[in-house]
């Protein structure tokens, strides 16, 4: 590639950041993933220098606490609030610094800056890694990238104390900065002085770490569960290979130019692509093309080699003709994640904006029952924002689990009843001396009162909730009460696996009635009603045979639609 004029390649590298702004605008319009709101939440009442002791601890944190990242969040959630603008400016600020290390890199390897240039832009519009760019939950990885950057160009200075610095921070930010030593190894190999003394520190380092994390290593069920079987390799592989060039298995092709160009510049580029994906390779239960973003400079310094092979005017042209096919193919990838991207992030806006509305009036509520979560904020999301805007003793639960039965019975209570059909959240406050409800529809969500579903009551899906097998609820008798109703909404799936489903009611521990259904269908059950006083009473559903569609862990019972007292 012919040589940048002077200045040129620094403009040329501006321009196509303005670019990457432009085209990525749409990242400020996002919001925060549960991940996000998680770590929001946990930080909060901490002080920023309490994260100082685990940063220099000779510790590995089995629970994925990752100090520098974490201390990330705990400054960005005093400074910025909940301004979701400033967490992606933060993001894109580091990775503009980022790209900048690659170039610096790259012309430390002896390339010019007309090639340096080109390995830059490779790694700054690759959406391969869109999440990591999008999203600050992927701080972490952005984070390890520029403090390994650093590292290395700090040891291929001289200066391997304070690269050895550098590794032990960047491993603070995200483990993969294990694989940082072999990496630096190989540049000692092909640039160095072959000083293989001054490594040892470097490999203790990741021998510390690496040692306990094999003898902790993660709880059984984990996505973080390393595998090396066959099948195991064949997944991460094929996943990783289609984000180099955004083309299925396309990236494993780079294991060939080797035989095309014998430079050991493109050499050091693959393998640290190689050595430092290892790690994600290991993990078939963690897929994200954010992971791909450290490993990924490698492969721009490879790209950058490639790119300088030749100084013609033809090679220059080849190069420009990649970038004129390689910006648009990414750009039509950015539009594709966008979309999916900013969908989730306004049910995530929308949920805690009615929190923030309601703020006010929740400040002495002490347990907050959440019934139905947003699909990109998950439980953790909701005990984060409740977290962060709440302070102790409040906590979030689950509508099904024991700690929702327990805060019914005080006053203490709020219940978030998430509508994925209108993408929002209705808040319920219990005043006192609020009475029962007689009849309750499911389908009226927002207007019911959750907390009379005592247990075994699981989310709600739009006209009906699933029970299990055991449910309970508190009603109100009317004194006119005749009748007892259950509107039932049996699927063909449960009738298919298990034949039949026997529904019995009980008012009061007494049984007023049973009925088994053989065939889906949406049906009223009533049985008349033995004579009793107006009131306050349980009622029981007792579910046979029990239901585990796969891979619903807990058993079910049948879905509801409605249930009731009817008046003579």
């Amino acid at each position: 590639m012919r040589a940048v004029p002077r200045f040129g390649g620094a403009a040329l590298l501006a321009a196509l950041l303005l670019l990457f702004l432009i085209a990525n605008r749409g990242a400020y319009e996002g919001y925060f993933s549960g991940d996000d709101l998680n770590n929001l939440g946990w930080t909060r009442y901490g002080h920023p220098a309490g994260f100082v002791p685990d940063l220099l601890s000779l510790r590995f944190y089995p629970n994925n606490y990752r100090p520098l990242g974490h201390l990330f969040y705990s400054a960005m959630g005093r400074t910025a609030g909940l301004e979701y603008r400033w967490y992606v400016a933060a993001i894109h600020l580091l990775h503009f610094v980022n790209v900048g290390l690659v170039w610096l890199v790259a012309r430390r390897l002896g390339l010019k800056a007309g090639a340096a240039t080109a390995g830059a832009l490779f790694f700054a519009f690759h959406m391969g890694v869109f999440d990591a760019l999008w999203k600050p939950m992927y701080v972490f990885d952005v984070l390890c990238a520029l403090l390994c950057l650093l590292s290395l160009l700090a040891y291929a200075g001289g200066r391997w104390v304070i690269s050895l610095a550098l590794l032990w921070l960047a491993y603070k930010a995200k483990e993969v900065a294990v694989m940082l030593p072999a990496v630096l190894m190989l540049y000692e190999y092909w640039f160095g002085e072959k000083r293989w003394r001054r490594l040892a520190p470097f490999f203790g380092v990741s021998l510390l770490f690496g040692v306990q994390a094999l003898v902790a290593g993660p709880e059984a069920g984990t996505d973080y569960l390393m595998g090396v079987s066959p099948e195991a390799q064949r997944t991460t592989l094929a996943f990783y290979s289609s984000q180099v060039f955004l083309v299925p298995y396309l990236g494993l092709a780079v294991a060939a130019l080797p035989v095309v160009c014998r430079d050991r510049r493109l050499y050091f580029g693959l393998a640290a692509l190689g050595l430092l994906l290892v790690p994600m390779l290991l993990l078939p239960g963690r897929l994200s093309g954010a992971y791909l973003y450290l490993p990924l400079a490698g492969a721009a310094l490879a790209f950058a080699t490639l790119a300088g092979q030749s100084t013609s005017v033809r090679a220059t042209a080849l190069v420009a003709g990649f970038f004129v096919l390689w910006i648009p193919w990414n750009y039509a990838r950015l539009r594709v994640n966008r979309r999916a991207t900013l969908a989730a992030a306004e049910e995530s806006r929308n949920y805690v904006a009615a929190l923030l509305r309601h703020r006010e009036s929740l400040r002495q509520t002490e347990v907050f029952v959440y019934d139905g979560v947003p699909r990109s904020l998950n439980a953790w999301g909701i005990q984060g924002i409740v977290q962060y805007l709440f302070p102790p003793p409040a906590k979030a639960c689950a509508a099904a689990d024991p700690c929702a039965g327990k805060a019914f019975e005080t006053n203490s209570f709020a219940v978030l009843q998430w509508d994925p059909v209108r993408r929002d959240l209705a808040v319920l406050i219990r005043e006192r001396g609020t009475p029962e409800v007689s009849y309750f529809q499911i389908r009226d969500n927002a207007r019911q009162p959750y907390w009379q579903l005592e247990e075994g009551w699981f989310s709600w899906e739009r006209s009906f909730r699933w029970i299990a097998p055991y449910a309970r609820a508190r009603m109100h008798r009317p004194a006119q009460a005749g009748a007892f109703e259950v509107v039932v909404h049996v699927g063909p799936d449960q009738i298919r696996d298990l034949g039949r489903s026997a529904l019995a009611v009980l008012i009061e521990g007494q049984v007023i009635g049973r009925r088994e259904f053989t065939a889906p269908a949406v049906q009223p059950v009533r049985w008349d009603l033995p004579a009793g006083p107006p009131g306050t009473v349980r009622v029981e559903f007792r579910v046979t045979p029990e239901y585990r569609p796969p891979p619903h862990r807990p058993a079910l019972g049948i879905p509801i639609a409605a249930f009731g007292f009817l008046k003579e």
